[in-house]
């Protein structure tokens, strides 16, 4: 790609000017950070055509545009938030000059120049307030001068693109394709399985995936996925829906456009092809490409009317036309059906009632099956009779259906007008958003008092406060609270994101596809397994599949959230499936916004979508998982905290801090179960199946894809760690490498080329005694200065450590900084115990769950593992023992060594 550009740019389709400005854009940042202004997800998408993360504003417009990028082989290169320059237009006929960033700058094979990306309501609101800058030309395309003018200087382009603009269905087929496009160039299918495969798409031509994966054979899904991104097989990527499994599988293009000429040169009988009509005056046909129009009906002919010709046809004639399909009907932009359809559906459902005995009343006389006389078989007199069926003729003439001449006018009935002065109307309105819908929160009682009291001094007789309470409920709720209380109170009351349609499920087509991941604090008190002593409450991460609702890992310790939170749950997910999400949901939380989780995510080919603040229905899939956790387990544990809501009405014995029983250990064994166990199998009201058959069934169709496995290994392991703001480190002679305050060294360091250069380094947060840095294509575990300190010792206890010296050296005489020496020393002080006892407690309580690699595991001098709970599973192993006799233990006695992989 990178010759393909630079044979282009280099061509004499590129101005010297226009190669100046390109290479500038090139070698320049992104010119700003993108932000969510309330209402879309913003985030960033990692590139494989660019080799760098590209920024989106909007997930429903802007990642789709970057997509259709990122699969086009027109598109040379494209760079996102590109450097601002100044535009200029008039407004009120005053000049008005500001600096622009468009969203993209696009280099095409035949055309290159900025990119703006928007809605259509959105310009049509930006041209009524600054029709100078944007307009819709001739040909129906938007345009923004003022950008095209700056340009033009440098002979580039500027064009804006909507919504319209996007082909939804190919970006849905590609994202669902993307795992076997991503590893194209190590895919491969045995040669006795490809002809099996296209031996049966030969004998089926335009059979749907769904047939095929019915057909027993020794294919999967993933070969026939393979074949279709190697070109093997051919499906119409523009028009199909793969991730349905409705889409038609041909051998090539060729053979799918010669099938469907054939098909299209057959006369169709299909009736669904046509559009149905009644043979009646007013209605148009279209009959040999010519539009008729129906001007009259006989009993035997209708009388057709063109734009230069009359003709009378035979009713059984025109009937056989339209069964043969040689005459449709033109559907009419007005037609008296729709007057039709309009009062049937403003009928309640005791009108639709009253209609249907009538109906079934005059439908004897109606059939001339009995004569129109007084007839004692229903309760209804002649007069009645008559009427009915006057308005039943009335209505058949002028719709073409008499049914709806019985349904009840009784809405025509009563005075409309409205009883109110148009005068007192409007002030009242007035007054009901100047003094009721503001931030005071005054009651409607106090309000209409003063409006008496306006209405009196106006000369006008006060409406009653019924009236005047009637007029305030007239403003949905929604927007009453948001001038009353404001948006966030405001946000239950809004309509829901519909933003999504059939081309763009919300919880994507397959699992794995879209994953959420967010932290909750459980509501429930926990107790130390050694001192019993309460350590609080805990924080849950979960890592949830949208599409299944299935929980692919968690993660729970006594730390509030940060990237140790997001590092160990990911760690878990690829420990347990082998698999990284595609998409990741997240909130705006600092953790998130990390450069080591970023990186993370672009090695791993992840979009990042970043939740909206205070919309917490973008969430909606992981905060209905915690309000399930909550409901169906943490509240049937002793210590949970529900009592804690009437804090007033809490006693001490039944204070969740006093009787609290549960420890982490446990609470996480029987977690487990419950996630990984209880729930997987549970039907989901929101799916209609457990999560494990949903999971289960979406392998089976969509594929293992198994050329995206993520092997567990060291350097996964690494890249999980955290690194510093950097990400780099000097390394000094004699030293080593110096992060977080501390120097860390490894003999690999007497090295002559080493020394002096700055390398890669990641340190671990479970266990500061150790490091890691990249070197000679390797990653070396380093040991710190202070190792026998700073083992096992957590980067949080740490900072607790620095924070609490830097307070008090801002309270004493002397301004000192906090130096490493007095950081150690502190640390193995008695004042220490003091300080952050509590804090190692938690950090222990979470080191008997996860074990980190490369850290230092507790043990007891002698032998304290409970015979009856070896481990809680096979993966994760009890350090300290949770029995009665444990707590006799003396903590002067535990000692530390190393401890193996599990």
């Amino acid at each position: 790609m990178t010759d393909r550009i630079d044979q282009f740019l280099n061509s004499e389709k590129v101005s010297k000017e226009a190669m100046n400005q390109i290479l500038t854009i090139r070698n320049a940042d992104p010119a700003r950070k993108v932000r969510s202004n309330g209402k879309s997800v913003p985030g960033t998408y990692p590139s494989k055509k660019m080799g760098l993360t590209i920024q989106f504003e909007s997930h429903t417009l802007e990642l789709p545009a970057i997509i259709e990028k990122e699969m086009s082989s027109s598109v040379l290169e494209f760079y996102d938030q590109p450097p601002s320059f100044k535009i200029e237009y008039l407004i009120n006929g005053k000049n008005k000059g500001h600096l622009y960033t468009s969203d993209f700058f696009v280099i095409e094979e035949n055309w290159i120049g900025w990119e703006e990306w928007k809605f259509v309501d959105e310009l049509i609101k930006l041209s009524m307030k600054w029709p100078n800058r944007y307009y819709v030309d001739k040909f129906g395309q938007w345009r923004c001068p003022p950008a095209e003018w700056y340009a033009e200087q440098y002979g580039l382009s500027f064009r804006i693109k909507t919504e319209k603009d996007l082909n939804k269905r190919f970006v849905r087929n590609v994202k669902f394709l993307e795992d076997f496009k991503l590893a194209k160039n190590e895919l491969s299918v045995d040669e006795d399985i490809k002809k099996e495969v296209l031996n049966v798409v030969s004998s089926n031509p335009g059979i749907t995936i769904n047939d095929i994966l019915k057909i027993k054979g020794k294919f999967r899904a993933d070969d026939l996925y393979s074949l279709l991104i190697l070109g093997e097989l051919y499906t119409d990527i523009n028009e199909e829906v793969i991730p349905n499994y409705t889409a038609r599988i041909y051998n090539n293009e060729k053979y799918r456009e010669a099938y469907k000429n054939m098909m299209s040169s057959c006369v169709s009988h299909n009736l669904e092809n046509k559009i149905s009509f009644k043979i009646q005056f007013g209605e148009k046909i279209l009959w040999d490409g010519v539009e008729w129009e129906i001007i009259n009906v006989s009993s035997s002919n209708a009388y057709l009317q063109s734009a230069e010709h009359t003709t009378d046809m035979p009713i059984t004639t025109l009937e056989y036309l339209i069964n043969k399909g040689k005459i449709k009907g033109v559907p009419k932009i007005e037609t008296i059906q729709n007057e039709e359809i309009k009062l049937l559906n403003t009928a309640s459902p005791q009108e639709l009632e009253v209609a249907n005995i009538r109906y079934n009343t005059i439908l004897p006389y109606i059939n001339q099956t009995e004569n129109l006389v007084y007839n004692k078989n229903h309760d209804f007199s002649d007069r009645t009779i008559y009427n009915w069926m006057k308005s039943y003729r009335e209505a058949e003439k002028r719709y073409g259906n008499g049914y709806v001449g019985l349904l009840s006018k009784q809405y025509k009935k009563g005075n409309k007008s409205p009883r109110l002065n148009t005068s007192l109307q409007t002030l009242m309105e007035k007054f009901i958003q100047e003094n009721y819908e503001n931030v005071k929160q005054s009651t409607m009682k106090s309000v209409y008092r003063k409006f008496e009291q306006v209405c009196h001094k106006n000369n006008f007789a006060p409406p009653s406060y019924y009236t005047f309470t009637k007029n305030i409920h007239k403003t949905p709720n929604h927007e009453k609270d948001k001038k009353r209380k404001g948006n966030k109170a405001a946000y239950k009351n809004g309509e829901f994101s519909f933003y999504l349609n059939f081309d763009t499920p919300r919880h994507g087509d397959r699992v794995f596809e879209i994953c959420h991941i967010d932290h909750t604090q459980l509501d429930i008190e926990l107790v130390c397994s050694i001192t019993n002593e309460n350590l609080g409450r805990p924080w849950l991460t979960f890592l949830i599949d949208a599409f299944s609702r299935r929980i692919l890992a968690f993660y729970i310790s006594f730390d509030s959230p940060s990237y140790r939170s997001n590092m160990m749950v990911i760690r878990e997910c690829v420990k347990k499936y082998s698999k990284f999400p595609s998409t990741m949901v997240v909130d705006g939380g600092k953790d998130f916004n990390s450069i080591y989780f970023d990186t993370l995510l672009s090695r791993n080919y992840c979009t990042k979508k970043i939740r909206p603040a205070s919309k917490p229905r973008y969430g909606s899939v992981i905060e209905r998982l915690f309000g399930t956790t909550n409901q169906m387990f943490i509240y049937n544990l002793t210590g949970n905290t529900q009592l804690m809501r009437n804090v007033r009405q809490v006693s001490k014995n039944v204070n969740p801090k006093n009787i609290a029983i549960w420890t982490l250990e446990k609470l996480y064994e029987y977690l487990s179960r419950w996630a990984y166990e209880v729930y997987d199998r549970t039907e989901h009201s929101g799916i209609g199946t457990s999560p494990q058959k949903m999971y289960e069934n979406s392998i089976l169709k969509g594929g293992e894809r198994n050329s995206t496995r993520i092997v567990y290994d060291e350097v996964l392991r690494i890249l999980t760690l955290p690194s510093t703001k950097k990400g780099t480190a000097k390394v000094i002679p004699g030293y080593g490498v110096k992060i977080n305050r501390f120097y860390y060294w490894d003999p690999s360091f007497r090295n002559g080329l080493i020394e002096n250069t700055s390398v890669f380094v990641r340190y671990d947060p479970f266990n500061m005694g150790v490091a890691y840095a990249f070197i000679n294509k390797r990653w070396i575990q380093l040991k710190s200065e202070k190792f026998n300190i700073l083992k096992n010792k957590t980067e949080k206890e740490l900072n607790i450590a620095f924070q609490e010296l830097k307070t008090r050296a801002k309270l004493s005489d002397q301004k000192t900084d906090v130096t490493t020496k007095m950081i150690t020393d502190f640390l193995v002080s008695i004042e220490a115990e003091e300080v952050l006892l509590r804090q190692r407690l938690k950090d222990r309580a979470t080191r008997n769950l996860y074990v980190v690699e490369g850290g230092i595991k507790e043990v007891f001098g002698r032998e304290v593992q409970s015979e009856y709970e070896p481990t809680i599973n096979e993966n994760i192993k009890l350090a300290v023992d949770n029995t009665e006799n444990s707590k006799e233990i003396n903590l002067d006695d535990i000692v530390f060594e190393p401890y193996e992989e599990l």
